[in-house]
């Protein structure tokens, strides 16, 4: 008889225990069927957005790279680019209930390996071997070859800009200029077009508005627009899409000569393997040329070179690279130091290829 009354005084527990097992499973799955929307409903995010959508990406980081295509630095920075305004998160119950199964059963659903290490211990004490693609070979020097003649007076560089509205905070008050509408960015790449032009280098330059409606989406209207600013203009040798970071600012400053210009980030895609880029090592190989003239000439100029899974329409050109020049705490007028002093290196790069026409 005391064992049966243990028995029934028990049973209580193990009725509340698989109760509360069954909830978090259900719980566990409607979090993440509706991270897996959000996912879904979001294919790309500009950088400058990343902040303000941190609430719904951390559910699930592991997987938000499938939001990340056509983001500039976006997977080497994300957890880097803070901004210095601090942002109060809405509650969620999304995290809240992310917090609770941590918490019972040391099931991260952020992120999806830890249900599997929970079930194979043997996955605790296995280190990622890393990603060979990933690895960067030995560039060699590009040597500027075209594929037919480029005479004096054929633009030899193409500037266009994909989020064409961003803007510097301490010039415009925004970060971002109106819906449609131009913003501080195209004048970094107007006066980058002027200091090559000081060198007899004739620069085009695109101005047409890319991340409007759909600023998520920029990437594939400004695809469209180097495309045919390739067609239009087979002399081109250089392309770059100019943006601004979301960088805190003294991370995105230098001071040369005594007054502080904005710092320039080279960004290289690489593709995947369902996202062919064929050109990606010529463009590696471009990025050191310049990042080695500028830290030549202008020490502190050059933010490094960063190596990114995806395209950013580089698949277009052997020497297509992504610039970010300063960030929204950076003002235009230190934007455009820092653009007569890359009009300097390039010039510099190009006078040493004179196959291109350039005196």
């Amino acid at each position: 008889m005391a064992i049966r009354r243990w028995q029934f005084r028990k049973a209580p527990y193990r009725l509340v225990r698989r109760l509360l097992y069954f909830s978090l499973v259900c719980l566990t799955l409607l979090g993440l069927f509706f991270g897996l929307q959000t996912v879904v409903r979001q294919k790309a995010v500009p950088v400058a957005g990343l902040e303000a959508m941190k609430p719904q990406t951390d559910l699930i980081p592991q997987w938000r790279e499938a939001l990340f295509a056509g983001i500039p630095g976006l997977a080497a920075t994300v957890e880097n680019n803070k901004h210095s305004v601090e942002i109060t998160e809405q509650f969620s119950w999304q995290q809240a209930l992310r917090r609770s199964i941590l918490f019972l059963t040391r099931i991260d659903v952020s992120d999806i390996r830890s249900l599997f290490r929970a079930e194979l211990p043997l996955l605790n004490i296995l280190k990622d071997s890393g990603d060979s693609k990933g690895r960067i070979p030995r560039s060699s020097i590009v040597h500027f070859k075209p594929q037919r003649p480029s005479p004096v007076g054929k633009p030899l560089v193409a500037i266009y800009h994909t989020h064409t509205s961003e803007s510097f905070i301490p010039t415009s008050g925004v970060t971002h200029a109106k819906a449609g509408e131009q913003g501080d960015i195209v004048t970094v790449g107007e006066t980058l077009a002027d200091r090559l032009a000081t060198h007899g280098i004739q620069a085009i330059q695109s101005k047409k508005a890319h991340d409007y409606p759909s600023f998520m989406r920029a990437y594939t209207p400004s695809e469209n627009t180097l495309k045919k600013m390739l067609a239009d203009n087979p002399s081109i040798q250089m392309v770059f899409d100019i943006h601004r970071d979301a960088e805190k600012r003294e991370n995105s400053v230098a001071q040369i000569d005594g007054v502080y210009v904005a710092r320039i980030g080279i960004i290289v895609a690489r593709g995947q393997e369902d996202l062919v880029q064929p050109h990606w090592q010529e463009n590696h190989a471009f990025a050191k040329i310049i990042n080695d003239k500028m830290n030549k000439h202008f020490p502190g100029l050059s933010r490094g070179i960063q190596v990114q899974e995806w395209r950013y329409n580089q698949h277009l050109h052997p020497r297509a690279l992504l610039l970010e020049v300063g960030s929204h705490e950076t003002s235009l007028e230190e934007a455009q130091r820092s653009m007569a002093m890359l009009g300097d290196v390039l010039a510099d790069i190009l006078a040493e290829n004179k196959n291109y026409g350039v005196r």
